[in-house]
């Protein structure tokens, strides 16, 4: 599968749905909208962000955790290697076309918080429950 053929409009929406119900404080509606995300997650491939066939790792908190960035689609991938430039992480980084459950040595990680869908934007982090 080639880098342009990737799209996940769906899951963009989801997201965006996501935030809009977190703001009304919508429990219900956030929790529906995580189970469709787990549904489509199984189903769907994402640009998954490596190094040295790794997963790239974000530190993010305490205590040597990470996240793990991917994309939705070329645009996001294309707008996430600008971020990585800005902040001088983009040496070495390129990218696999793989379902989420490809490294599953991650989900086992008590480090690992989840993934850091599109960076540069609207971004929103899968945490280990949706995996």
């Amino acid at each position: 599968m080639k880098l342009e053929e990737i799209t996940n409009p769906e899951f963009k929406n989801m997201i965006n749905l996501a935030y809009m119900q977190g703001e009304n404080n919508n429990i219900e509606a956030i929790e529906k909208i995580e189970a469709d995300m787990k549904e489509y997650i199984k189903d769907n491939v994402f640009i998954i962000s490596i190094e040295d066939a790794q997963p790239v790792k974000i530190p993010y908190g305490n205590n040597d955790e990470y996240i793990v960035p991917i994309f939705t689609d070329q645009r996001e991938y294309t707008l996430g290697m600008q971020y990585f430039s800005l902040n001088v992480m983009d040496e070495n980084k390129d990218y696999i076309i793989e379902k989420l459950d490809y490294f599953k040595k991650l989900k086992d990680d008590p480090n690992f918080l989840g993934y850091l869908v599109n960076i540069s934007s609207v971004s929103y982090i899968i945490n280990t429950s949706l995996l």
